[in-house]
């Protein structure tokens, strides 16, 4: 299927290396220096609050306690409650001759986001998956980026390449996702659940909840499989490889439902971040 919100960038070697998590409650980073005996640094600080000058101050001050070099390239993902996720609703039907252009499509997108979150939502960057517009698409869309220009939150760090992504819409585009089933990821304080049939997305939710909330996870997981009536179908837990964190998340939840539903699991191709250790201390 197609890359879901693909990161563009090419993948550049021999350089150094920021690796950025936003989460809820935090601004966590890793850096990595370019050659061969690299060495990692990371760097934390307080999120005050979901507003884009709150988000500006903490990665100033995550920014200013790592190594200072030109020749990088920095990745941020946002995680939690900073990305809202939905399927925008096909806008073609069979038959008709004239797609949308870009304008339209994007204004087309706006409206769906404003009569969902209201006035709020007139500046509230998004961004669509690539996909035949007679199809529905994944729409994320970031307020606490509103404002706020990507090269201006790593300011004054001078940087080869820059990138700002929603953290699951990386891990889905790092991984060889399967035609047909329930893929759940998980994420600090939220699950993230899409559900694929032959290759397209059908439903796209989030839940926000402890991850230690066994029994809260696992209705709400079988209530969104059953409200879809896909209870037959496979469902497939995610997480960047070695992740042990979250794959121990995974083996709660599976052992809770375990005769409920068919559990795999399922790895993103490389690692998104290697933070989450420090994600579940600063927890």
């Amino acid at each position: 299927m197609s890359r879901l919100l693909p990161d563009m960038v090419s993948q550049i070697r021999w350089c150094g290396l920021t690796r950025v998590l936003v989460t809820a409650d935090s601004v966590l980073a890793e850096h990595w220096s370019a050659g061969i005996q690299s060495r990692r640094v990371v760097a934390q600080d307080t999120l005050e609050s979901m507003e884009p000058l709150a988000l500006q101050a903490a990665m100033t001050a995550v920014i200013s306690q790592l190594p200072s070099t030109d020749w990088q390239r920095i990745e941020i993902y946002l995680a939690d409650q900073h990305v809202h996720l939905m399927l925008l609703p096909a806008i073609q039907q069979s038959g008709q001759a004239n797609a949308l252009s870009g304008a339209e499509l994007q204004a087309y997108a706006r409206a769906i986001l404003l009569k969902t979150y209201g006035e709020a939502a007139v500046q509230w960057p998004l961004r669509m998956q690539d996909v035949l517009q007679s199809h529905a698409s994944l729409l994320a869309t970031t307020p606490v980026l509103q404002n706020i220009a990507a090269k201006t939150l790593v300011a004054p760090r001078k940087y080869l390449q820059l990138s700002v992504q929603p953290y699951a819409c990386a891990l889905w585009a790092h991984t060889r996702l399967p035609a047909d089933g329930t893929i759940v990821s998980a994420e600090p304080h939220m699950l993230r659940l899409l559900q694929l049939q032959q290759g397209e997305i059908t439903h796209v939710a989030s839940l926000v909840s402890d991850l230690a909330e066994v029994d809260s996870m696992a209705a709400w997981l079988l209530r969104e499989r059953t409200l879809l009536g896909v209870q037959a179908s496979a469902c497939y837990w995610l997480s960047e490889p070695a992740c042990e964190p979250v794959a121990a998340v995974g083996r709660r939840l599976s052992q809770h439902l375990a005769g409920r539903l068919t559990w795999k699991n399922l790895y993103s191709a490389n690692a998104i971040t290697s933070l989450w250790q420090e994600v579940a201390y600063v927890a």
